[in-house]
């Protein structure tokens, strides 16, 4: 595959398309995620245990995964825009609803509920890229895509904690608060959707005739590529086992740090400071690694993620273990784009579409069965060390499957967009 040059009509989409698809990432993200802090009071006042936690957590994954492909055939037939929005406002009401369950049982359903109305976002957001950019340099506009990961944890947690102060405001408690606040956005950010997006290059106002023609006949040329099958089948298969444990490392991190800090003596606002210290290393790792050409470094970054877990499971202060989880954010955030660019480096046309979808899916498994583990291994143990050494272990595993395919994988995509 042939580097991509970024010119000024795809730094002109760049820049159109990708702030504020970040920003509605960022609250999608901030969506499924909150209940890490939301779990810091609501746990005890209904009840929930933390093997209940743990599942009610990745549960989320679960629906998101068996609904994720029927999503992206209705966006193909409905058109992005007009999908894009209705997801956003159903998922911001369902958000908005766990606001209002009380037992175990209605909060473990609506979190079901949240990931069937967010599974289409996400890919559907990966499909949309394939309208307006060539594979070449969609890789890189993911890498800075998916920094609304990092952004969301850093922004997202000391405003999380802060909303647990309004606790019995109007009746309500703090965790009440924090799901009706940050479900909101997405309401207002669904009619912007229908408003601003544009379903594909040709209905683009802000393109010109000429324009939309370059971005048509480039795309035709990549899609007369022939795919090459050979072991095509065998990296498919190694990449799912890869992010399935990557998921696992990475939502084990985030559902549970807050818990984790919490037992070593953090406030609850302080916690969320300590979160947004810790994501905010890994949006730094991130954003270093978008601007690599190669893929050397992945299995290191598996292994000081590795590294990083250990450390947080043997810290007895909230220093060391602040310190251990930045180690982990660092090196899970960072692998994300390099991971996505070597997989994307091997497929072309459908058959490539198709791959990563199914490594995606099998990811939202490993996304459920890292919090739920950590929950079991929690009650089993009495201790979360057990779960966070079982998370270094995946971790470490998943370097040792990347570590070979990563030292003699070519480089093929281009240098950063700036």
């Amino acid at each position: 595959m042939s580097p991509i040059p970024m010119s000024p009509l795809y730094r002109k989409v760049a820049w159109r398309l990708v702030p504020f698809l970040m920003l509605l990432y960022m609250v999608a993200f901030l969506d499924r995620v909150n209940v890490s802090f939301a779990a810091l009071t609501m746990n005890r006042d209904l009840g929930i245990s933390e093997s209940a936690y743990g599942f009610a957590a990745g549960v989320f994954f679960l629906s998101y995964c068996l609904f994720e492909v029927p999503a992206n055939l209705v966006l193909a037939r409905m058109g992005a825009r007009r999908w894009l929005a209705i997801l956003m406002v159903v998922w911001g009401i369902v958000s908005m609803s766990t606001a209002f369950v009380h037992t175990e049982a209605s909060y473990i359903g609506v979190r079901f509920l949240l990931g069937v109305a967010e599974s289409g976002f996400y890919p559907g957001v990966i499909y949309y890229f394939t309208f307006w950019l060539p594979r070449a340099l969609r890789t890189r506009i993911l890498a800075l895509f998916l920094l609304a990961v990092p952004l969301c944890n850093s922004i997202g947690s000391p405003i999380s904690a802060h909303i647990l102060v309004l606790n019995n405001l109007s009746g309500l408690r703090g965790w009440q608060w924090l799901f009706l606040l940050e479900g909101a956005p997405a309401l207002i950010l669904g009619v912007a959707a229908w408003l601003l997006l544009a379903d594909r290059p040709n209905s683009a106002h802000w393109l010109s005739a000429a324009e939309k023609q370059q971005i048509e006949d480039d795309l035709k040329r990549e899609g007369a590529v022939q795919i090459e099958s050979g072991r095509q089948t065998a990296h498919v298969a190694r990449d799912c086992i890869v992010y399935f444990l990557w998921s696992s490392g990475n939502y084990g991190l985030t559902f549970w740090l807050p818990r984790i800090l919490s037992v070593h003596g953090a406030s609850n606002v302080s916690t969320g400071w300590w979160g947004s210290v810790t994501f905010g290393f890994g949006a730094i790792a991130m954003l270093w690694a978008s601007r690599r050409r190669g893929f050397r470094t992945l299995p290191y970054l598996f292994f000081a993620s590795t590294l990083g877990f250990i450390a947080a499971g043997l810290s007895h202060s909230v220093l060391l273990a602040v310190a251990g989880f930045s180690l982990a954010a660092m090196g899970i955030l960072a692998s994300l784009p390099m991971f996505w660019s070597l997989a994307a480096s091997r497929l072309s046309g459908k058959a490539g579409g198709a791959a990563i979808a199914l490594v995606n899916s099998v990811g939202a498994v490993g996304a459920f069965a890292g919090p739920s583990a950590m929950g079991w291994l929690h009650d089993v143990t009495h201790h979360y060390s057990a779960g966070l050494w079982a998370i270094a272990g995946a971790m470490a595993l998943g370097g040792a499957l990347v570590y070979r395919e990563a030292l003699k994988a070519p480089v093929a995509v281009p240098r950063s967009v700036d």
